[in-house]
């Protein structure tokens, strides 16, 4: 397009959020912001400038006290919403007032230009994604910790603020019993929401790694158990997310596989679609 501008606003308090996705939300329906917003966590952003082991070396979960240390040091709110305007330059300006007008009126909102955070790694990664570049700074999520181990969770829910809290809680309160820290975002759709958590370990220390799968299963479970479908799941627990989603739809799956794989060809197994379970009606 003619015209773009991407831009963040900052929020230093959590229990903000929820305001967050209420004020986004029309903004996304009326196509005054045409992309996904990302409300990214503090500790989502910070592997792009810093190292946990720089702010805690404790065992289990990061501190707050800590969080609050990195926020400080590195510009960042608790959440950092990023989003972008496109079009003609009297179209972006128009959209502008209305981004600025809604988010205004909430309270210690830090609406952030390009120019305002010229410089910044974090803003620029997130400026060419939205632009459409490939770029890799995302990925010093795994050096967080070291060890680069990964595992995606990640819920869908509506579009709205009253979700953010509990799910956010939830996954804390889990995390924390595992040793583990909350990395995640929330991504607002038109209608919907993607709440993204990797769960971060060191591979390389096997009580680390067992405690992280431990911890990947109570999220799964508990979360199936309050009704969240979730997905970009790994292949070490993807039959258990094709289980939350019943027989049926499985079954529907197999049809559809052996219509179009009949010989098991294409990723055997993926996703718990398997060709030899059962026969389909």
């Amino acid at each position: 397009p003619p015209a773009y501008r991407p831009f963040s606003i900052q929020f230093d308090d959590e229990q903000a959020i929820v305001e967050i996705v209420d004020t986004i939300r029309p903004l996304r329906l009326a196509g005054v912001i045409p992309n996904a917003c990302v409300i990214s966590h503090a500790l989502y952003d910070a592997p792009v400038v810093a190292r946990r082991a720089d702010y805690w070396t404790e065992p289990g979960a990061i501190s707050d006290e800590a969080v609050r240390r990195i926020m400080k040091d590195h510009g960042l709110g608790a959440w950092n919403v990023y989003a972008a305007l496109y079009g003609t330059e009297e179209q972006v300006d128009l959209h502008w007032k209305m981004v600025t007008r809604a988010f205004g009126k909430m309270r210690k909102a830090r609406i952030q230009t390009a120019e305002d955070r010229k410089g910044d790694p974090i803003f620029a990664y997130r400026a060419a994604l939205m632009r459409g570049d490939m770029d890799l700074r995302e990925f010093n999520l795994y050096n967080w910790r070291g060890g680069g181990g990964s595992m995606w969770f990640a819920p869908v829910s509506q579009a709205r603020g009253s979700e953010t809290l509990k799910q956010m809680a939830l996954t804390k309160r889990i995390l924390a019993k595992h040793g583990l820290d909350y990395t995640g975002e929330f991504i607002v759709g038109m209608r919907e929401m993607h709440h993204i958590v990797d769960v971060l370990f060191d591979k390389t220390d096997p009580e680390m790694t067992k405690a992280a799968y431990a911890c990947f299963d109570e999220l799964l479970t508990t979360f199936s158990a309050e009704g969240y479908g979730t997905y970009r799941v790994n292949t070490a627990f993807m039959d258990k997310v094709a289980d939350t989603y019943g027989p049926v739809q499985r079954r529907v799956h197999r049809m559809l596989k052996r219509a179009l794989d009949p010989n098991g060809i294409l990723a055997p197994g993926k996703s718990g679609i398997r060709l030899e379970e059962g026969k389909d009606t």
